[in-house]
């Protein structure tokens, strides 16, 4: 019998993006929260828990747009 999608994505491989990763350690760097992260094909989303941590880390969103470079957007997202 064929296998089950449990094995075939048990035998996966899957790692986080490195630009998630510098994402999530800016941010809570920047704000002390560890954020939501998410890819889409033109942006990145930043979920963010408060409008408060959100206006924060929107000072520093040059900052972070510079270190990832321009092939995405930043949107951050209040949750």
């Amino acid at each position: 019998m064929g296998d089950s999608i449990g094995d075939i994505l048990g035998k996966g491989n899957f790692k986080e993006p490195p630009e998630i990763g510098i994402i999530k350690t800016f941010v809570h760097e920047q704000t002390g929260i560890s954020p939501k992260v998410a890819i889409t094909q033109k942006n990145y989303i930043v979920s963010m828990p408060n409008a408060s941590a959100a206006g924060t880390l929107r000072f520093k969103l040059f900052q972070l747009q510079r270190s990832l470079g321009h092939e995405r957007k930043i949107i951050i997202k209040i949750v």
